[in-house]
């Protein structure tokens, strides 16, 4: 790498970058760079001078000036509802917070700056940057990034864009709060929100305590379907082999998201292979979920994927075969009646997930 790149820095780079133009600029001695990696007398140094980073209501608004945008191609995802937004090259990209409101969840880098470090950004100061954005670009849609937007800070944002009255569309990431109310629903899809994607994972009470995720599948559903009787499009992220996951629960987990997208909460989701890194608490505490860990293979350079073996022992790509098949078909509304065993090509258990739970869970 370093044969081709004098310096490489880590996490957000406002900090990092400015120590390094100071530094090229002779202001600033090497050894008081900012996490950034330089190679000397043929051996990769590390060095950290540890300075704060700059505060996220300091970092100003992105801008793309001089970048041709009208140049840039969509290629559009024609099978996911989720990914077509995702593929659209068109969305400005904002985010309302630096970090995660939440992070607690048991497979994600909790560790690491990016997520552990949670700076929300005012509404006033979050439309400002919209309308500055807006002036820029001239496009009127907007995504924003957030690991997870809190319920309180999207709130502020519809009612700031309301008061102000800008008329964008716009869509993010949410938790399944119960604080997502039909009513909430509402005011955001009047503010312009379009779609949310949330977690809904192994779609089973017991991973998603396991994962520390701080919702119920009943508590998502009901979520999910404000937002959709609200207008807006919803995506679940989805996933298979955490650790000790059995197959049954794999079954049962398809089996409520059939009944998801049955009864409408649900317009889109994708199944994601469970991947441990080694700044989850799963792969800081692999025995605390009931696995091991295969070291890495040594390098010079960082790997955050580490490989995690299962007790459980399941086949994880049959399962994902027919994960996939099934989700496919449920996006398009095939299959919804259909027992979830059927799209498996083994013999998978009955599922223990009883017909009408997520109608029940919605008060029918």
């Amino acid at each position: 790498m370093f044969d081709f790149f004098d310096f490489v820095t880590l996490d957000d780079g406002e900090r990092p970058v400015l120590a390094l133009v100071e530094h090229l600029r002779g202001e600033r001695p090497l050894d008081k760079l900012v996490r950034a990696f330089v190679r000397r007398r043929g051996q990769v140094r590390f060095i950290d001078a540890g300075e704060p980073d700059v505060p996220f209501a300091e970092t100003g608004t992105p801008t793309w000036d001089g970048l041709p945008l009208d140049r840039y191609l969509s290629v559009l995802d024609l099978l996911n509802p989720m990914h077509r937004l995702w593929s659209d090259g068109r969305w400005n990209k904002l985010a309302t917070a630096h970090g995660c409101y939440w992070r607690k969840c048991s497979f994600c880098d909790v560790g690491l700056d990016y997520i552990a470090r949670y700076e929300p950004l005012p509404a006033r100061a979050l439309v400002d940057r919209i309308e500055a954005v807006l002036a820029e670009t001239g496009q009127t849609g907007f995504h924003f990034t957030d690991e997870a937007a809190p319920p309180a800070a999207l709130r502020a944002l519809a009612a700031e864009l309301r008061r102000r009255k800008l008329a964008i569309s716009w869509w993010g990431n949410v938790r399944f709060e119960k604080a997502f109310t039909p009513e909430l629903c509402r005011e955001l899809a009047d503010s312009g929100c379009i779609a949310v994607s949330g977690g809904l994972e192994a779609a089973s009470d017991r991973l998603l305590k396991l994962m520390n995720k701080g919702v119920t599948v009943a508590q998502a559903a009901r979520a999910a379907k404000a937002f959709a009787d609200a207008g807006i499009l919803v995506h679940a992220y989805l996933m298979y082999g955490f650790p000790t996951q059995t197959v049954g629960e794999t079954v049962d987990a398809l089996e409520t998201v059939r009944q998801l997208f049955a009864e409408g909460c649900l317009h889109s989701g994708y199944f994601h292979r469970f991947a441990c890194t080694v700044h989850s608490p799963v792969g800081r505490r692999p025995e605390a979920f009931g696995g091991t860990l295969i070291p890495l293979p040594p390098g010079p350079f960082a790997k955050n994927d580490i490989g995690f073996a299962d007790p459980a022992g399941t086949d994880l790509d049959a399962l994902g075969r027919g994960l996939r098949k099934a989700l496919y078909n449920f996006m398009h509304g095939v299959g919804l009646d259909a027992d979830v065993r059927s799209w498996f090509d083994f013999a998978a258990p009955r599922p223990t997930v009883k017909r009408g739970s997520v109608a029940r869970a919605l008060g029918r």
